[in-house]
C-alpha cells in the first residue's frame, strides 16, 4: 500500500472557511514531492482550537483512494 507523509499547518480561521463551504479540498505536497488533494472533511478528527497542525501519514490504494490518514507528530 503506498504511503505519503506531509506536514499541515492550517489555522483555525482557515478551517472555519472549509466548514463554511468555501473549500472542499486541501492540497499539500508530500515530503517526497507528491502533490496530494484530500477532502477537508478527512481532517475533522484532527481539528483542535488552533486548527490542524502536525505531521501526517496517508495510506492510499493503487488508484489513489484514501485508505487511512494518521497524525504521527504534532
Amino acid at each position: 500500500m503506498p504511503v505519503a507523509e506531509f506536514r499541515l499547518d492550517i489555522s483555525r480561521e482557515e478551517m472555519l472557511l472549509y466548514y463554511a463551504g468555501q473549500g472542499s479540498r486541501v492540497v499539500v505536497r508530500s515530503r517526497d514531492g507528491l502533490w496530494i488533494q484530500l477532502p477537508a472533511g478527512r481532517l475533522r478528527t484532527f481539528v483542535n482550537h488552533d486548527g490542524v497542525h502536525g505531521l501526517f501519514r496517508l495510506y492510499y490504494d493503487e488508484s489513489g483512494r484514501i485508505e487511512y490518514l494518521q497524525k504521527i507528530r504534532a
